[in-house]
């Protein structure tokens, strides 16, 4: 008798003391979504400290996230209003019209050219950056490659193609980025601005390009996916591969601006 009521005993302060530490409760138990995931069970004790994941996310060695973080927001593409119709019949250059560099390109001993960015995007064919400038009779001519071809704006086949000047309308603030130009190099191709062919869908992404070299800089377009660059020069196309790609081709980007940016416009 006096054994049996020992174990009693025992097995009723068991079942009391486990009822009352319960760890694990489940906090996020729930019936299929429908989303195609099933929702699993989160347990309250295998949460980690509110304060690693801090110190996870302020992490400055987690490149892999802030590069995700990146690749999600800039894509490269620009929206309508960051375009500005060119006609060469009635030629205009907005004051918000962009120049590599913010400048006219150095061409060694001789007078430096002042470019302008522009997209031609002849209707169903693949588009392509070229630029705009002064001609040597100072009238206004652009100049793009296609397929190792030249194709100028004062010839006749291109007077009445769709070009349109890249320009940087609003400020920082509202645009939440600015353009700046990094070297090929240093780029997060997530934030090259770049126009793809979308009737092909294995088609390169091509972007405005600068080349520096030896005094002389170049504007010109890059197809980013392989790392090559196209650029006139004496009525020559040149291309730009290897390590002079990787060294001396500056591409233009969108970068993200902190609250901290200085109100400018371009």
């Amino acid at each position: 008798m006096i054994c049996g009521a020992i174990v009693t005993v025992l097995v009723t302060w068991h079942i009391c003391l486990t009822t009352g530490t319960e760890d694990f409760i489940p906090v996020n138990i729930t019936e299929g979504s429908g989303s195609g995931q099933e929702d699993t069970a989160i347990w309250s004790n295998d949460l980690p400290p509110l304060s690693s994941e801090i110190d996870f996310l302020r992490s400055t060695t987690q490149k892999t996230v802030t590069k995700r973080a990146t690749n999600t927001f800039y894509n490269g593409v620009l929206d309508r209003q960051f375009y500005s119709v060119f006609s060469y019949s009635k030629p205009i250059i907005p004051p918000t019209a962009i120049s590599p560099f913010n400048r006219a390109l150095q061409r060694g001993n001789n007078i430096p050219q002042l470019n302008y960015i522009a997209l031609w995007a002849p209707r169903g064919q693949p588009p392509h950056w070229g630029s705009i400038f002064l001609n040597s009779q100072q009238k206004l001519d652009g100049t793009f490659i296609k397929d190792r071809r030249i194709y100028n704006l004062s010839s006749t086949e291109m007077q009445n193609t769709p070009v349109r000047l890249v320009q940087y309308v609003g400020n920082e603030q509202e645009n939440n980025f600015k353009f700046a130009w990094t070297k090929a190099i240093d780029v997060d191709m997530a934030t090259v601005v770049s126009e793809r062919d979308y009737t092909k869908q294995c088609s390169p992404k091509m972007a405005p390009a600068v080349l520096q070299d030896q005094g002389f800089e170049f504007f010109g377009e890059a197809d980013i996916d392989n790392r090559i660059m196209y650029y006139v020069d004496h009525n020559f196309v040149n291309t730009v591969t290897g390590s002079l790609f990787t060294n001396n081709v500056f591409l233009l980007t969108k970068q993200q601006c902190q609250c901290s940016c200085p109100y400018t416009r371009y």
